[in-house]
């Protein structure tokens, strides 16, 4: 299977999960928006306010959507990066990520990387290749993607300065790719004194240097697809 039809399966698989989210599951007796609706008409609470309404069910249940929709992204970002890398450089699927234990609030806690290129195990070819990113005495580079850094948690920051910290007493260096250009500012500003950080088109151009494959225009090229199935995905609300 050709490194394309790879990603156009792991687009399809991680957008189709998120069509198998049921939002109104957590509500029993609930199937649907026209029960929900009556459900709210008829909560005391809730129906002298008029909430019984199709733009509330939409703002309510849709959120729960659109939170699902981002998480599966992150992920599908994260898989279609690991594979760029295992096509490119042939690095088997036990050595995609590097794994450290970090003290967390307290607690040993593994964590590991969303990537992971080992300079000793790049050809001549790729070396040579890859010289500009490789600094001096570094082993390789250690990655964290994420679709969008839209989490403000002083803890999940603190952990995410700790994991780059750890990676460059290990002689790895630290790089996080970010895709989107909307991430929340103070986070990201914060953690770029500790990791190399890439965002919107900046990640997309770095991950064509380092792969040679143009992952932006290869999303765009395949609209027709991923435009239905968010379709369906808008559909549920």
């Amino acid at each position: 299977m050709g490194i394309e039809e790879k990603l156009r399966e792991i687009i399809h698989h991680h957008l189709s999960v998120v069509l198998e989210y049921n939002p109104f599951e957590r509500f029993d007796g609930i199937s649907d928006k026209e029960s929900f609706l009556e459900m709210i008409g008829n909560d005391p609470a809730f129906a002298p306010f008029f909430l019984d309404n199709p733009k509330y069910v939409t703002a309510r249940i849709g959120g729960n959507l659109i939170t699902s929709l981002h998480r599966k992204l992150g992920d599908m970002y994260e898989e279609i990066f690991k594979t760029l890398l295992a096509d490119k450089f042939q690095i088997p699927e036990e050595e995609l990520s590097y794994s450290l234990i970090l003290n967390i609030d307290g607690k040993l806690q593994k964590r590991s990387t969303d990537g992971m290129i080992k300079y000793s195990s790049l050809s001549k070819k790729d070396k040579f290749r890859l010289r500009n990113f490789i600094s001096e005495d570094s082993k390789g580079m250690g990655f964290e993607v994420r679709s969008c850094y839209q989490i403000g948690d002083s803890k999940r920051i603190q952990a995410d300065r700790d994991m780059a910290l750890a990676l460059k007493k290990e002689g790895i260096d630290p790089v996080m790719l970010i895709f989107c250009t909307s991430s929340l500012k103070s986070p990201v500003k914060r953690l770029a004194e500790f990791w190399t950080i890439f965002e919107g088109e900046n990640t997309f151009g770095f991950i064509r240097g380092l792969t040679g494959f143009d992952l932006y225009s290869f999303l765009h090229g395949e609209h027709k697809m991923i435009h239905n199935l968010v379709g369906q995905i808008f559909g549920m609300m």
